[in-house]
């Protein structure tokens, strides 16, 4: 970067040092939030390669996954290195996002200075780009880590390209390249950087002569376009592997649904919506379900307003060409995710203005740094009202942020602000099924198949909730359904194997488990099952190949640690078992089944008082947990407290009487 003015470099400094500050201050509590079942599965929780950490061959992978359909090996990548230096702990991950949010936003004041020589309004923009609640979404959700290590390298290769324009070289045109391939690697959106560079030649480079004729112009342009050709090579390159790969994927299926004509009248609408919340930004959410068709006056209205801008912002392109270059940025950069291809079932997200905003951002503070310039805006009143502004939107952004805590949360505000869908029912029922509120959970799943009744993710989540509460009909009838609906539904194969499993039909749950072991070979829970069934049935080096094949997969899973630790018990190695459940401990503190076999183990050794303790963990979460009641019973006989023990030995008897034993 260009050095700033002996007599700015403090004021540089400062800027540099609040913008860090108001990250922090909006995203700092976000290290207190937890996963969400939003895409933060896909991404970290229960992905077992990224799990596994940074690595040759999770590197390898990286490069070749279709997962997430689409090539962004950066971004997994940095998931993994989070994995390697901060395990499970969601706050690890919560902070690189911060990191590189706070980044990005010092990035692009450096580069607007540089690029345009403005202090203030390369200040104000990074400082929109900072705090703007619209951001929330790209900062506080651990999936989305791709916005913000993307947006980095944007922020970089603007930089970069400032450099190169005004030193020349060979070197620092590399970086620019160097930078972009970052980004395209950390997400395919930044696709339309050499376009933006393209507009930055006209303003604020003026590399094309602003004063000279439309044909002048015209014939820099070019050149300049030429210049540029690497770049657009790479640009193309990332959109067809993106295309390729969501072509693959089940993202395109719902884009049936809606005709070419519908998603053109849908964008449209979506450009003044995106507009209306930079200026406003109330009523946001994390999911917008597409209503399938807007009305003709929306559609109407919007384009006509759309063509009044771009109109303005071409006549005033020689005397304020800031309008057309932010304008052109804003529509141009939103090009690739305003779902002219449907992908998905949404019809806009908060996400996706993470980088176009910067183009509103930069036609407003350019905007009013021209009138207070013309003598048309006092600087001072200006300078107050932008504090006042830059302070609700940070109080704004703030409140934000808090929704997206947990899957409660943030899909119970969703509902609230009125953006009700099968989605936000089925997280928020997933969230109480963690915490065993299983008639709230019931509630939310109900709610989100009246919805959508051919919601795969709420039918197999009911069929699981319905399992765990031994109704053993109901969850085969949601599994199959769902199953029948998604053919190449490993979750759900593995959900059908573990019903059978809990009914005694051992063979038919080993078919399910198998076929969801085809469909994806590094299935975990798939390998655990098997585990189990092999243990039940005696074969135990059957059983601690397919453990030890699921722990090379993912060497923290608690629940195959926790089945490895019941095969060591049975053949009397108890110091390797209890080795193998303190470390499921370790990664999960409320595995039930762990705890429970602790207990075992420690009365197999005579820590009775140990075995105490584990058991009252154990009916702590769950209090008719019949097995933990038996263990306490037993520990506490051992230690004297007969009556005590009598107590919880009959409590036991009373629930194994009216209920099967499950564990």
């Amino acid at each position: 970067m260009m050095a700033p003015p002996q007599g700015q470099y403090r004021v540089v400094v400062a800027v540099c040092v609040l913008l860090m500050l108001a990250c922090v201050a909006i995203y700092g509590q976000t290290l207190a939030h937890g996963f969400l079942h939003f895409d933060d599965d896909l991404y970290v929780t229960d992905n077992p390669q990224v799990q596994a950490g940074l690595n040759l061959k999770s590197i390898g992978w990286a490069f070749v996954t279709e997962d997430a359909h689409y090539f962004h090996p950066l971004t997994w990548m940095s998931h993994m290195l989070d994995c390697t230096l901060y395990g499970m702990h969601p706050w690890g991950h919560h902070l690189t996002n911060l990191l590189f949010h706070a980044a990005a936003s010092v990035l692009l004041f450096l580069a607007l200075r540089l690029l345009s020589g403005a202090l203030w309004p390369s200040a104000a923009v990074a400082a929109l780009f900072a705090v703007h609640p619209l951001h929330v979404e790209s900062v506080a959700w651990i999936a989305e880590r791709k916005d913000v290590l993307s947006a980095f390298f944007w922020m970089l290769s603007l930089g970069a390209y400032g450099l190169y324009v005004r030193r020349g070289g060979a070197v620092r045109y590399t970086l620019v390249m160097v930078a972009f391939v970052f980004g395209l690697t950390s997400k395919p959106m930044v696709v339309t950087l050499p376009f933006v560079l393209l507009l930055l030649d006209y303003w604020p480079l003026d590399r094309i002569n602003r004063t000279a004729s439309l044909g002048a112009m015209a014939r820099k342009s070019t050149r300049f376009a030429l210049e540029k050709i690497p770049l657009f090579l790479l640009a193309l390159a990332s959109g067809l592997s993106t295309l390729l790969m969501q072509a693959r994927g089940p993202n395109l299926s719902f884009g049936d649904k809606v005709p070419y004509l519908t998603r053109c009248a849908n964008a449209a609408v979506v450009y003044v919506i995106y507009m209306a919340k930079t200026l406003w930004p109330s009523g946001l959410a994390a999911f917008y379900p597409h209503p399938l068709a807007r009305p003709i006056w929306q559609v109407a209205g919007a384009t006509l307003l759309l063509i009044a801008i771009t109109v303005f912002c071409l006549r005033q392109a020689r005397r304020n060409p800031y309008l057309m270059v932010g304008w052109l940025w804003y529509l141009g950069t939103l090009v690739p995710v305003i779902e002219l291809v449907q992908a998905g079932e949404i019809s806009h997200a908060d996400r996706y203005t993470y980088l176009p905003s910067v183009g509103l951002f930069i036609m407003a503070a350019w905007g009013v740094a021209d009138l207070v310039e013309r003598g048309r805006l006092p600087k001072r009143m200006v300078a107050a009202l932008s504090g006042i502004a830059l302070g609700l939107l940070t109080l704004c952004a703030a409140v934000q942020a808090h929704y997206w805590h947990d899957d409660e949360t943030l899909f119970g505000h969703a509902i609230a602000v009125g953006h009700e869908s099968s989605l936000a029912y089925n997280n928020r029922g997933l969230r109480a099924m963690e915490e065993r509120r299983y008639e709230d959970a019931r509630v939310n799943l109900t709610k989100a198949l009246n919805l959508n009744p051919n919601d795969v993710h709420a039918l197999a989540n009911l069929g699981k909730l319905d399992m765990d509460q031994g109704r053993y009909d109901e969850a085969e009838s949601c599994l199959k359904k769902a199953l029948d609906l998604k053919v190449d539904g490993f979750k759900v194969l593995t959900n059908l194997g573990v019903l059978a499993i809990r009914q005694g039909r051992k063979d038919q749950a080993r078919t399910y488990l198998n076929r969801a072991l085809d469909l994806n070979p590094a299935n975990v829970n798939a390998l655990t099952n098997l585990g189990i069934i092999a243990n039940n049935e005696g074969h135990f080096d059957e059983a601690k190949a397919c453990l030890t094949k699921a722990l090379a997969l993912q060497p923290g899973f608690s629940d195959a640690l926790g089945i490895l630790a019941q095969v060591l018990m049975k053949e009397g190695d108890y110091e390797k078992g209890r080795a193998c459940l303190t470390r499921a401990l370790d990664q999960n503190p409320e595995n039930i089944s762990a705890l429970i076999d602790m207990a075992a183990c420690c009365i197999a050794q005579n820590r009775y008082e140990e075995a105490q303790r584990y058991s009252r963990k154990a009916l702590a979460l769950d209090p008719q947990c019949v097995p933990a009641l038996r263990s306490l019973s037993i520990a506490l006989s051992e230690l004297g407290h007969q009556e005590e023990a009598d107590a919880f030995k009959k409590k036991a008897a009373e629930l194994n009487a009216a209920t099967p034993v499950r564990r």
